[in-house]
């Protein structure tokens, strides 16, 4: 840029959890693409006044979690004239028109929809936010609609204000004894579903046997230990940021820019509360968390067999008739959807993936994602929403 002088961009964070980390890839990118400083004012633990933090920082723009101005005794009046765009913002507190980037709730229930509908169950059901809130109810609303014109049953547990963690967790349990079975649920983020699989272990419910749950975020600190491990959608949180930062540069430069724009999720991530395996038979349930986790460390489908165990024939025909896949499909898979998720990441250079991803080389990796997609990996990612 020069010798002029870079513009400041401030962001209002609740606290930084994955979304925000990941929000915060997107934001980074565009910065660096037009040589922003961005400064990170984090709320949650102090409850500094807004316009304290605008006149200490003094930014040409912001960039503020919805909830920030919910909460602290903060308002949206507190911006004043400075450019500012709301991410996942409460439409009920904003201004008639207003900057923001905000989730495609209907695209997102549809791929939880999609996952729980190739179960083949006649029930499902859906779960909100231990709170009530806005974001929440819109993906109940799509999945509802997403099951009515798919003719299923549908029903939803009813979430109440100002209730405790234990008081809802205790009036859930009754809820999923009365569910006709078996059932999908939709969760609406990754800390609901994890509480309706703790419910459901309490209540010897068999999980997905009889209930099988998918939610949304995944946030592998909360899915990888839920028990069992919890599916869950993965919104694109890192596109989200770019959108916020691009909308900021358009406002804060007098371009014509929408006032509201989506982003969508980019996958389902499966794991056990979704995926049924043969009741005890252990090896088959480690083999496949196995190659989950090390899949893009080299695993090899001899190294699954031995762990299964008896001739590599034997061990195949196990895995295949309680996962539908063969060892090396599954391994492939899973280094496929790894590499969709780093591709996504548009600062990373494609020839770099491979590494990543358990290939000895950008070559293996080319040819794989091509047999697996029948597309290159250059023309997958200009396939995926970009601006």
């Amino acid at each position: 840029m020069g010798n002029e002088k870079k513009r400041r961009s401030v962001l209002f964070l609740q606290y930084p959890w994955r979304l925000w980390r990941t929000r915060l890839a997107g934001i980074y990118r565009y910065a660096a693409k037009v040589g922003w400083n961005v400064q990170i004012a984090e709320f949650g633990l102090t409850s500094m006044p807004i316009r304290r933090e605008l006149a200490f920082w003094r930014p040409d723009g912001c960039i503020a979690e919805g909830i920030v101005t919910e909460r602290y005794g903060n308002s949206v009046s507190d911006f004043g004239s400075t450019p500012v765009v709301f991410c996942d913002a409460n439409k009920a507190k904003m201004p008639r028109r207003y900057f923001g980037v905000e989730h495609d709730s209907e695209a997102t229930a549809m791929l939880a929809a999609k996952e729980l509908f190739s179960l083949g169950f006649q029930n499902y059901a859906f779960v909100g936010n231990i709170r009530p809130r806005d974001w929440s109810l819109q993906r109940q609303e799509a999945f509802a609609k997403a099951v009515a014109e798919a003719g299923k049953t549908f029903c939803a547990f009813a979430v109440e204000r100002d209730r405790s963690t234990t008081e809802f967790f205790e009036r859930i349990r009754p809820w999923l004894r009365s569910l006709p079975k078996p059932c999908g649920i939709m969760a609406a983020n990754d800390i609901s579903g994890d509480l309706v699989l703790q419910a459901c272990r309490m209540e010897l419910i068999d999980v997905p046997e009889e209930i099988s749950v998918v939610s949304i975020d995944n946030d592998e600190l909360v899915c990888e230990h839920s028990t069992p491990r919890l599916t869950s959608v993965m919104p694109d949180f890192e596109l989200s940021g770019y959108m916020a930062a691009k909308m900021l540069d358009d406002a804060m430069s007098g371009r014509g820019a929408p006032h509201v724009v989506k982003f969508g999720a980019t996958h389902v991530v499966r794991r056990g509360s979704t995926i049924s395996l043969p009741r005890r038979d252990d090896a088959i349930h480690r083999a496949i968390d196995r190659i989950r986790l090390d899949s893009c460390n080299g695993l090899t489908a001899a190294e699954v067999c031995r762990d299964i165990g008896g001739s590599r024939r034997h061990a195949e025909s196990r895995f295949r008739k309680a996962t539908g896949q063969s060892i090396g499909e599954a391994i492939m898979a899973t280094r496929i959807e790894r590499a969709k998720g780093l591709l996504l990441n548009r600062g990373i250079p494609i020839d770099s993936i491979f590494c990543e991803c358990g290939y000895d080389s950008p070559v293996s990796m080319r040819r794989a994602f091509r047999n697996a997609t029948g597309l290159s990996m250059r023309e997958w990612r200009s396939s995926q929403n970009s601006l």
